[in-house]
């Protein structure tokens, strides 16, 4: 049974790539790229159909991290080649893009310049390979990539584009024909390959309206879909576009958000760290007691993986019926100070009482549905939990220093009074 076109004319046509028309705008490829990430070089970066590293190359030399996957090898070996050419290192993975080796990996996944999408012969493997990328992303993963615009064979002939753009250093196209019925083009290709020899094969290439890309990528759980001209967010895909540019996120499910706890769970790091964290708030709270000795503490409220806390009630706020909490937010990853009241009709009368009166350290909380805090403070970013002693002292510290602060702010300014912690 014969390869595959896509196969052969990849077999052995990596330096020639290289060298065609279309591969020689990486450099500006690459600025929208960044600009659509908001620069963010924390992201990591899945390049499907890298083909000779152009993308991941020029990626990887502005400081982002990316991994490559193609499914020619020819094509990996110049990739790699380049790579340390350029004294980088890039990992570079031999993968069928219909069939990816990875799950909930990446924060963006980048196909251009059709890489693998839409060369396949069945509409059921482009699917796959949509269905692939969906499954190696992230819940909120982003997925760019081109793909050839349905909307410019329905109005223009693919021969005359081919003549227009001009031929390429080693590679012919002409048409045989566009079938409308299955949005397919069928074109001969005459092509040179790194040995100089002349080949002629005949393409299969599925064209696209945005109306059938977008009904994929929705079953897949992408949302906010959106369609441009090719690298040109600015522009609005129209039938004069002979690729489109489609930007999509993924949507974070309830079915892939419990996938991901029970995950977490299998593995033991889920309830290691909850260990942790509970370890860190009950040893603040026997250290709080010390230091608060006419303060009341109460036991650690675990929550429920939203946020737990130590409560702290000094005479002054017992008498106002509030309470300090000194919370962990899971989420955040930080440390608060949150006062509180007994209920909402006191928590309504204090947080207009000091909205004028609100110390520097915090910020008042509006009212709203769930809110239990009248004004909150960061007390610690980005705890050091390998640290736990000196964590659980510099808690403390900052602690006595937000009681303080709420006291003043709590003074009532005619009797002159000035309570203490």
């Amino acid at each position: 049974m014969d390869n595959p076109w896509y196969i052969t004319l990849f077999k052995n046509y990596a330096r020639h790539y290289d060298a065609e028309p279309f591969t020689q705008g990486t450099v500006a490829e690459c600025d929208f790229i960044e600009r659509e990430l908001q620069f963010d070089k924390q992201l990591k970066i899945l390049d499907v159909g890298c083909g000779t590293g152009r993308h991941a190359i020029e990626l990887t030399g502005r400081g982002y991290q990316i991994t490559g996957i193609d499914l020619s090898e020819a094509q990996l070996a110049r990739a790699r080649e380049k790579t340390a050419e350029a004294g980088l290192c890039i990992d570079f993975i031999q993968a069928d893009a219909r069939n990816l080796p990875f799950t909930n990996q990446f924060d963006v996944a980048i196909m251009l310049c059709e890489g693998a999408f839409p060369l396949m012969e069945t509409d059921e493997e482009n699917e796959a390979i949509l269905s692939s990328v969906a499954k190696a992303l992230k819940d909120t993963g982003k997925f760019i990539f081109t793909t050839l615009n349905g909307l410019y064979p329905l109005r223009h002939s693919l021969d005359d584009f081919h003549e227009t753009a001009g031929e390429g250093v080693s590679e012919t196209w002409s048409s045989k024909g566009f079938d409308v019925l299955t949005m397919r083009d069928h074109s001969r290709v005459r092509f040179i390959d790194d040995t100089m020899e002349t080949h002629t094969i005949t393409s299969n290439e599925r064209y696209y309206i945005p109306s059938e890309i977008s009904a994929m990528l929705k079953r897949l759980g992408f949302f906010q879909i959106e369609f441009f001209g090719a690298y040109n967010r600015g522009s609005q895909l129209t039938d004069e576009d002979f690729e489109m540019l489609v930007i999509a996120k993924k949507h974070v499910t309830n079915q892939s958000l419990v996938s991901s706890y029970t995950g977490a769970l299998e593995q033991h790091h889920l309830g290691r760290a909850y260990r942790v964290i509970m370890d860190v708030l009950k040893h603040l709270q026997r250290e709080l007691t010390q230091a608060l000795a006419q303060a009341k503490t109460t036991d650690v409220y675990q929550g429920y993986l939203d946020m737990s806390y130590v409560g702290v009630t000094t005479p002054l706020l017992q008498s106002r019926d509030l309470k300090l909490a000194i919370v962990y937010e899971h989420v955040s990853g930080n440390f608060l100070a949150w006062l509180s009241a007994k209920n909402r009709t006191i928590q309504d009368r204090y947080r207009l009482y000091l909205r004028s009166r609100v110390p520097s350290s915090f910020t008042l909380v509006e009212k709203g549905p769930g809110v239990d805090a009248i004004m909150e403070a960061v007390l610690l970013a980005n705890a050091d939990f390998d640290r736990q002693d000196e964590l659980v002292s510099t808690l403390v510290d900052k602690s006595i220093r937000a009681l303080h602060a709420i006291h003043l702010a709590l003074e009532d300014p005619h009797d002159g009074s000035v309570s203490s912690c």
